[in-house]
């Protein structure tokens, strides 16, 4: 004897087709079939590209990329029409950092001028909403902090040690500091200790 869903529930089952295929497709977003976003590079908008690019060489990074452009250059730099910038820049250059990846965790310095962009933070000497901390982490905290020394770089605090917990619950411990960049970014620097 073959049994056919009633009429009346049919309804009912259709929805919960529905709800078991919604319910799958959460499933396989929260079991990693969900590609998230590599976050490649962060862009800092600098007064002097020289003493930034000077700075973060000597956290270690090297020049990956530099381009130089104007506003008639066809795929040139971003530029006013873009971006909301306090001034409408006729030349820019861009120049991006890299660490230890050649495709994540870079720093772009984006520098205009003719004219020049104009700062739009009003407190240079703290730090609050909207700014940022870059957190790097380096082999020899004590070398970056001698070379950062010698191009006089401002220090919120020298190295020192440190425990966070980690997500899985244990401990992690090194030395960090953190220093201004010439344009007043905060720069976390941190060595881990070896596990």
């Amino acid at each position: 004897m073959q049994r056919l869903i009633p009429r009346k529930w049919f309804g009912c089952f259709a929805a919960f087709l529905a709800l078991t295929v919604t319910l799958d497709a959460v499933a396989q977003e929260r079991s990693g079939a969900f590609q998230a976003p590599a976050v490649r590079r962060t862009t800092l908008l600098v007064e002097n590209l020289d003493k930034s690019i000077d700075f973060y060489q000597r956290l270690g990074l090297t020049k990956w990329y530099d381009a130089a452009s104007t506003d008639a250059d066809p795929g040139g730099v971003i530029g006013a029409s873009d971006l909301p910038l306090t001034s409408n820049p006729k030349t820019g250059r861009i120049v991006i950092m890299r660490g230890n990846d050649d495709r994540i965790g870079m720093i772009g310095l984006l520098a205009y001028d003719r004219p020049p962009l104009a700062s739009a933070r009003s407190n240079l000497v703290g730090i609050g909403t909207s700014d940022m901390i870059i957190m790097l982490e380096v082999p020899d905290i004590q070398g970056v902090y001698s070379r950062l020394q010698q191009a006089g770089v401002r220090f919120h605090r020298t190295p020192y040690k440190f425990t966070v917990d980690r997500p899985d619950g244990t401990k992690s411990t090194g030395s960090r500091m953190f220093a201004y960049d010439p344009d007043g970014h905060l720069i976390e620097i941190a060595q881990p200790d070896p596990k």
